[in-house]
């Protein structure tokens, strides 16, 4: 089974470098990356890897807290309130706001 978590979070970190090259040279802008995972699960030890590496690779421009905080209606209210930056929400959370995003919790039937 691949290790999606480590994926997933490269990917946040490829995404945030895209951010870099169209952000202001220079300039440090400070991130909240909220989730609901313990601190021991991978989830939240991928976020603290790949906010490091955002850090890293654009020489401290970029700096992220990840905080696991509150529960998935916390943190989704906190990204519209712009509270928090960044977040890791479920399919049905993101489809709520964003429909095509629905289609990963969709079933299929036999």
């Amino acid at each position: 089974m691949p290790n999606w978590p480590h994926h997933l979070a490269h990917g946040f970190a490829l995404v945030a470098a895209v951010f870099v090259m169209a952000g202001p040279a220079g300039a440090q802008t400070k991130l909240n990356w909220a989730h609901v995972y313990e601190v021991a699960e991978p989830y939240h030890t991928q976020a603290l890897w790949a906010a490091e590496e955002i850090k890293k690779r654009t020489d401290g421009r970029y700096e992220i807290g990840v905080f696991p905080l509150g529960n998935e209606n916390q943190i989704n209210e906190g990204l519209g309130l712009g509270t928090v930056d960044i977040i890791y929400t479920g399919a049905s959370f993101a489809g709520s706001i964003h429909k095509p995003l629905a289609i990963t919790n969709r079933q299929t039937v036999d």
